[in-house]
């Protein structure tokens, strides 16, 4: 069987493929075991985020600030959706993570030897109340976010 790897995912930013050297996604979940006088006794729900980053090199970064020129700013930039897809002849594995706020942290990073291209990082922040998708499951309990009416 053959498994996904790194080069095997394709990242959409919005309706544009770029290729990255490294998506990441993290979910933070504040949910924790309660308890009644010093015993565990269920378990109350806590605030949820979402974050990751995209590590591009100079072409595929100059995709996004095209993006950027066109909203009139990188800041301007309205939030996107960034889905990651791999599949091999065996697996498949798809992660969509909505309205995502770009921020830039890493504008260059240049070794002084040579032998690698430019990178660029650009962290974002999960804004959407779709929040994240796992091969089309949802991470979020569907019935907690209809009743918060977001």
């Amino acid at each position: 069987m053959q498994h996904i790897t790194g080069p095997d995912v394709d990242v959409m930013f919005g309706t544009t493929l770029i290729n990255v050297k490294q998506f990441t996604v993290n979910i933070e979940d504040g949910s924790k075991p309660a308890s009644t006088r010093g015993v565990t006794h269920g378990w109350v729900r806590g605030a949820v985020t979402a974050n990751g980053e995209l590590t591009l090199d100079t072409e595929n970064f100059n995709l996004i600030l095209e993006a950027a020129r066109a909203a009139g700013s990188f800041q301007a930039l309205e939030t996107t959706d960034i889905v990651g897809m791999g599949s091999t002849a065996d697996q498949e594995f798809k992660v969509a993570v909505y309205g995502c706020k770009l921020r830039i942290n890493k504008v260059l990073e240049a070794g002084g030897e040579g032998g690698e291209k430019l990178e660029h990082t650009i962290p974002f922040d999960v804004t959407d109340s779709r929040f994240v998708e796992i091969n089309g499951v949802p991470y979020l309990d569907q019935d907690h976010v209809e009743k918060l009416g977001v």
